[in-house]
């Protein structure tokens, strides 16, 4: 669906120009004063619709962000006419706002401690405590943006054809990720510069108002009316696949699939996969997930909306083009095999992309597989098959 297609030509064409225009605001007047008589009564899938355009525009996710800022900033009155302008009595969407709730009382508990802060001109002990205790709900809050990459997001790609305005929605919560983090590392400073912890902090307010204002006023409005209310009500938490999946619904699973070497049942290969110490997920010819395995703790967590998804989707848009150039230089042939090691939670993760090509030399698709390798790192001594013990 091409949510272009549901607004008045006549405003887009005014307005279009006025939001490409923005990257340079000082050569933008003449577009502006045609959009001037359209801001106050802008609508929310007209907004949906410029954000998506600007971002497939601009390409550059940066340089997208800030035109999409100031172009939100014109449009904040017009937006927020209404409060909350779209149907409740869908679960996951309440909880949504419920979340969003606690972020804003949270923050406005922090508004005293930071006059304070800037009163006796350092963080006290006392400051440092109420602070800290702030952030550790924060990032317990934080973790619902995981669930909106997963569950929501790909349910919106699914419907609407252009919705690349989920990925400056995606870059902001990695935005407000990292700042989470580095205050939490300030905090733990005794001497952390006044100027810079004022930054840090006024970041992280900029970045939770503004995703809440997005999401409340612009996408949740524009989608609403455009994705089947019956999908959108079946989103919920416990979508996002945690443990091992069950195989007792499986009509099929104790046919048995010839594999040359063996001939398993389709319940033992999902014992093998879902035993397996890793994350795999499998990606066809075309960029599409059409497998991933659910071992009793994953490293990153996947649902089954994820299936049918463009790999690019799954990643957040800091390394988008890295996945477009694996990818590449895997359909050509240039190379077959990629790995990166990261941190993440104190643990070493490996990620290997693998490609898959015919016997014919024909890309099949791409294999990810991710391992947390921190105990392999710290190995030393051997451990022989006869010294083990029950």
């Amino acid at each position: 669906m091409k949510l272009v297609d549901k607004i008045d030509k006549e405003r887009y064409a005014i307005l279009l120009p006025y939001a490409l225009g923005l990257e340079n605001p000082l050569a933008n007047a003449d577009n502006l004063e045609r959009a001037r008589p359209l801001l106050d009564n802008i609508t929310p899938l007209e907004t949906f619709v410029l954000v998506d355009v600007v971002v497939k525009r601009v390409g550059d996710i940066d340089r997208a962000k800030l035109i999409i800022t100031r172009l939100l900033n014109s449009f904040a009155n017009g937006l927020t006419r209404e409060e909350r302008p779209f149907k409740r009595s869908i679960p996951f969407f309440e909880e949504l706002i419920e979340i969003n709730t606690e972020f804003n009382a949270i923050l406005d508990s922090f508004k005293p401690i930071i006059t304070k802060i800037n009163g006796v001109g350092q963080i006290t002990a006392e400051h440092r405590h109420k602070l800290e205790l702030g952030l550790k709900r924060l990032f317990e809050l934080s973790t619902y943006y995981q669930l909106k990459e997963n569950i929501l997001f790909p349910v919106i790609e699914k419907h609407i054809e252009d919705s690349r305005c989920l990925l400056v929605l995606w870059a902001i919560h990695d935005d407000v990720r990292k700042t989470l983090h580095l205050l939490e590392g300030a905090l733990k400073e005794d001497d952390y510069p006044l100027e810079s912890f004022n930054r840090l902090i006024g970041k992280l307010f900029f970045d939770i108002k503004t995703v809440i204002f997005r999401e409340e006023q612009i996408l949740l409005p524009s989608i609403v009316e455009n994705i089947p209310l019956g999908e959108l009500k079946a989103m919920s938490e416990g979508q996002l696949m945690e443990g091992q999946v069950q195989t007792s619904h499986l009509r099929a699973k104790e046919q048995k699939i010839d594999l040359l070497t063996g001939e398993p049942t389709v319940v033992q290969l999902l014992e093998i996969f879902n035993n397996l110490p890793v994350d795999i997920t499998l990606v066809d010819s075309e960029d599409r997930v059409v497998y991933f395995n659910t071992p009793e703790k994953r490293i990153f967590p996947r649902t089954k909306a994820v299936i049918g998804r463009t790999v690019q989707n799954c990643h957040p848009p800091t390394s988008l083009h890295l996945v477009e150039q694996i990818l590449k230089a895997f359909k050509e042939r240039r190379k077959e095999r990629a790995e990166f090691r990261i941190k993440l939670k104190g643990r070493f993760i490996l990620i290997t992309y693998t490609a898959i090509y015919a016997q014919d030399g024909t890309y099949r698709g791409t294999m990810e597989v991710s391992q947390d390798i921190s105990d392999l790192k710290a190995m030393e001594d051997e451990i022989r098959l006869l010294d083990w013990r029950d």
